[in-house]
């Protein structure tokens, strides 16, 4: 079976952060839900949003925007984790940045370059990724 990008990089974040704890959602009851929920011990839940973007273009629905921006504004910690088809960056987005994102305006809060330090990557995750809000 040829896995889909996505699922490349849902496999991926999953073997190399095993200190958090992920739950993988597929749902079509509440459009624009994120794809994962994530829970560390030092900061309690977060969700997830993943693309691989085309040609330096993340694209997100209309409803990915409206949740992500919408929950973050209430103090919700989310997530946009984007990478291009060759997985050679782990880009992290707040949900607060879900709109600019729509408008094609990338300015990541994490960047993680191949090989990818994944201890770096949770502890932005789950501690600095803070600053995703405003």
């Amino acid at each position: 079976m040829i896995r889909k990008p996505e699922s490349k990089l849902w496999q991926l974040i999953k073997k190399n952060t095993p200190e958090i704890l992920w739950t993988r959602i597929e749902t079509t009851t509440v459009l624009g839900f994120p794809d994962l929920i994530g829970c560390h011990k030092e900061c309690g839940f977060f969700t997830v949003e993943l693309k691989v973007s085309k040609r330096g273009k993340i694209k997100l629905s209309p409803y990915q925007v409206a949740w992500n921006y919408s929950h973050a504004l209430k103090g919700g910690k989310c997530f946009i984790i984007a990478t291009p088809l060759e997985q050679t960056t782990l880009n992290i987005y707040g949900g607060i940045q879900a709109r600019d994102l729509a408008l094609n305006v990338h300015e990541p809060l994490f960047v993680a370059h191949k090989p990818f330090d994944w201890e770096e990557f949770t502890k932005f995750l789950v501690r600095e990724g803070r600053v995703g809000r405003h």
